[in-house]
C-alpha cells in the first residue's frame, strides 16, 4: 500500500477489485496489505456488452466503452471505508464517467445503497484533451462497492479508492494471542478512522452527523489509538455553540439540523458537555477545557435539574440498539429513566470534582449536595434494579448502588451475561465493560466477546463485515460502518494491557493487566503526553513476565498478578517482573 498525506487529511490508496457477487466471476490473482487490512484483487468480465475491462499485474483497471453507449462495471474495493475516487480517464470532450458507492450487494450483484438513501455520486465530465485525471475536493462517501458507469466513449484507465480522514496521529498499539480480537480492534480501527474528520461522525455516508454519546461513551477508546485533543476541543466549541439558551446541548453538535423529542434532547447524549473536558483532563493533564466550559457544564447541569421530577430525569433516547424482542432503536430492556438518571447523578458528581479542581469551593460544596440527593431518589425509584445488564452496570460504575449491595449485584449481572451472552447497546455497552473490568471480572468481559455464535463483534466478522456496524448483528438495514459499538478498545488497553491513568495525564501511570481466558501474550504500548508507555506479557503455563516501559518524569505503580507478585513502584526506564499465577477458582 502507498501512505501519501495531502494537507490535513491522511489518504492511503488501493486499487480496485472485483466481486464474484457483481455477476462476475472472480479469481484472486494477488493479494495486497494495506495497513491491517488485506485487500484482494480480482479479474473479471464486464457486466454490461459495450465494456471492455481488463486487470493488469499490478491491479490497474481499465474501463471503456465505445462512443454512443454506456458501459457500467461493479468494484469492490475490499474495505468499506471513507473514501474519495482517483480517477483517470480519456476520450473525447463532453464524454463523462460517474461512479456510485454502495456499502452492500443486492443478491442479484446489484449495488444496495438503500440505507443511505441511494443518491450519491461522483460525476465527471472529459474536456478532451488527452489523459485525465479527476479527484474531487469536497465530497466523500463511506462505500466498499462502488459502480463505474462510462458513457460517450469515455475510457477509464485507472480508478483507485482513497481513504480519508483526520490527520490525527496514531499513539497506540495493541495486540494479543487471540486473534480474534486483533481482528476486533481492526474492524472497529476502520470505523474510527472512518468517522474522524472536522466532526466526530456516527457514520460517513447516510448522516455524517456529530452525535454526542459516541465523544464520551468512546471517548477513552479514541484516545488510546490517536492523539485527539485537538480534535475534541473543536468538538467542545461545537456544543458551547450549539447549546441554547435554556442549557439544554443538543444531541448533535454542529447542529445542522434540528430534531425533535429524544433525538434532540436525551440526557446521555447531551451530557458529552460535561463528561469530555474531564476526560481530556484525564488523558492530558490539561485543565484548558474544564475552565472554558465550566459555565457550559453548569448550564447543561441546571437544564437537567429543571427537567426532572423529584431529581428523577425520565427521557430520551435511553439505551439505543440494545438487543431485545424489537428491530433495535430506542431503549428496549432498561428504563429510560434510569440512564438517564444515572448520567445525571454522573454530571453532576463530575461537576462537584471540577469546581474543586477549580477552586470552587462553594460550588463544589453545592453540586456534592445536589448528587447526594439524586442519589437518594435514584434508590427510591429503584429499590430493585431492572433485569438488565444496562440496568446493573450503569448504577455500578456511577456509585449509585451501596457498598453492601454491590456483591449481589455484579454476580447477578455476571449470571445475566452468562445465560443471554450480549445485549446491552451503544449507552450501557461501556458500562458493562467497566462494570465488570472495575470488580475484577475481566474473565467474563473475554467469555462475551470471544465468540461468533450470537450478535458481537465477532458475529459481524462472520457475516463479512470489514468495519464495525450500527447494530450488534450487522443487519443489512442499519449502517455498515459505524464506530458508536467500540467501546471495546478500551477495554483492550485499560485492561487486558492495564495501562492506565494513575494520575491525569499519566503522569503517575498504574499497569495492571487482566490475565484472563487462554490469552498467552500481549503486546501493547500508548503514547502519552510524556512519552511512550509500553505494557507486554506473556504467559507460559503458570509463569507470568511482564515487561514495562515508563517514559521520563513520570513514576508507575506496576500490579503483578501471581502468588509472588503485589504491587511494585518504579520510575523511568524499562522494568521485568516474573511471577508464579494462581489458578482461578471462577
Amino acid at each position: 500500500g502507498l501512505l501519501v498525506i495531502l494537507v490535513a487529511t491522511v489518504v492511503i490508496v488501493w486499487a480496485a477489485s472485483t466481486s464474484a457477487n457483481l455477476n462476475v466471476s472472480a479469481t484472486v490473482i494477488r493479494n495486497c496489505t494495506i495497513s491491517t487490512a488485506a485487500v484482494g484483487f480480482g479479474s473479471y468480465d464486464p457486466i454490461t456488452a459495450n465494456a471492455t475491462a481488463n486487470l493488469d499485474a499490478a491491479g490497474t483497471v481499465t474501463v471503456a466503452c465505445t462512443k454512443g453507449t454506456t458501459a457500467t462495471i461493479g468494484l469492490d474495493l475490499g474495505q468499506n471505508a471513507s473514501l474519495m475516487p482517483r480517477l483517470t480517464v480519456k476520450g473525447p470532450a463532453g464524454a463523462f464517467v460517474t461512479i456510485i458507492p454502495a456499502e452492500l450487494l443486492k443478491p442479484s450483484g446489484e449495488l444496495d445503497d438503500t440505507m443511505c438513501g441511494g443518491r450519491s455520486y461522483w460525476s465527471y465530465t472529459l474536456a478532451g484533451t488527452g489523459t485525465e485525471t479527476y479527484f474531487p475536493k469536497f465530497f466523500y462517501r463511506g462505500a466498499r462497492y462502488l459502480k463505474v458507469e462510462c458513457t460517450g466513449g469515455a475510457e477509464v484507465t485507472a480508478l483507485e479508492g482513497i481513504v480519508v480522514h483526520s490527520s490525527a496521529p496514531p499513539v497506540g498499539g495493541f495486540s494479543c494471542s487471540n486473534d480474534l480480537f486483533n481482528r476486533i480492534r481492526t474492524l472497529v480501527r476502520w470505523a474510527q478512522r472512518s468517522n474522524l474528520m472536522s466532526v466526530i461522525t456516527d457514520c460517513p455516508h447516510r448522516e455524517k452527523l456529530g452525535w454526542l454519546e459516541q465523544y464520551h461513551l468512546n471517548g477513552p477508546s479514541l484516545r488510546y489509538e490517536f492523539d485527539l485533543a485537538t480534535l475534541f476541543t473543536k468538538g467542545m466549541n461545537d456544543m458551547a455553540d450549539s447549546q441554547l439558551e435554556n442549557g439544554l446541548a443538543p444531541d448533535i453538535a454542529p447542529e445542522y439540523v434540528k430534531f425533535s423529542g429524544g433525538f434532540r434532547d436525551s440526557p446521555e447524549w447531551g451530557s458529552a458537555v460535561v463528561l469530555v473536558p474531564w476526560q481530556q483532563y484525564e488523558f492530558t493533564g490539561d485543565v484548558a477545557l474544564l475552565r472554558r466550559y465550566y459555565d457550559s457544564m453548569q448550564q447543561y447541569v441546571a437544564y437537567l435539574g429543571s427537567q426532572a421530577k423529584g431529581h428523577i430525569v425520565d427521557h430520551g433516547l435511553g439505551d439505543w440498539y440494545d438487543i431485545g424482542p424489537k428491530h433495535p432503536s430506542e431503549a428496549q430492556l432498561t428504563p429510560k429513566a434510569l440512564t438517564a438518571t444515572a448520567i445525571y447523578y454522573e454530571d453532576v458528581t463530575v461537576l462537584a470534582r471540577t469546581a474543586r479542581l477549580l477552586g470552587r469551593e462553594d460550588d463544589a460544596r453545592r453540586y456534592d449536595e445536589l448528587a447526594g440527593e439524586i442519589r437518594a431518589a435514584f434508590q427510591t425509584r429503584f429499590p430493585d434494579l431492572p433485569d438488565s445488564q444496562t440496568g446493573r452496570a450503569m448504577p455500578l460504575v456511577v456509585g449509585l448502588v451501596e457498598p453492601s449491595a454491590r456483591p449481589a449485584v455484579l454476580d447477578a449481572l455476571v449470571n445475566d451475561v452468562r445465560q443471554k451472552g450480549l445485549t446491552a447497546g451503544d449507552v450501557g455497552y461501556r458500562y458493562l465493560l467497566r462494570a465488570l473490568a472495575d470488580d475484577g471480572r475481566s474473565d467474563v468481559v473475554f467469555a462475551m466477546n470471544n465468540q461468533s455464535d450470537n450478535p458481537g463483534y465477532g458475529y459481524q466478522l462472520r457475516q463479512g463485515a470489514t468495519s464495525l456496524t450500527e447494530a450488534w448483528d450487522s443487519r443489512r438495514s442499519s449502517s455498515q460502518n459505524h464506530f458508536m459499538l467500540g467501546q471495546i478498545i478500551e477495554w483492550f488497553y485499560h485492561d487486558l494491557a492495564g495501562i492506565q491513568p494513575g494520575q491525569p495525564g499519566f503522569k503517575h501511570v498504574i499497569i495492571k493487566p487482566a490475565i484472563v481466558g487462554d490469552l498467552t501474550w500481549v503486546k501493547c504500548s500508548y503514547g502519552s503526553p510524556y512519552g511512550r508507555i509500553v505494557s507486554n506479557w506473556t504467559r507460559d503455563g503458570n509463569k507470568l513476565t511482564m515487561d514495562v516501559t515508563i517514559p521520563a518524569n513520570t513514576t508507575a505503580t506496576v500490579h503483578v498478578p501471581g502468588k509472588d507478585g503485589g504491587d511494585r513502584e518504579v520510575g523511568p526506564g524499562h522494568h521485568q517482573f516474573r511471577s508464579t499465577l494462581v489458578p482461578s477458582v471462577r
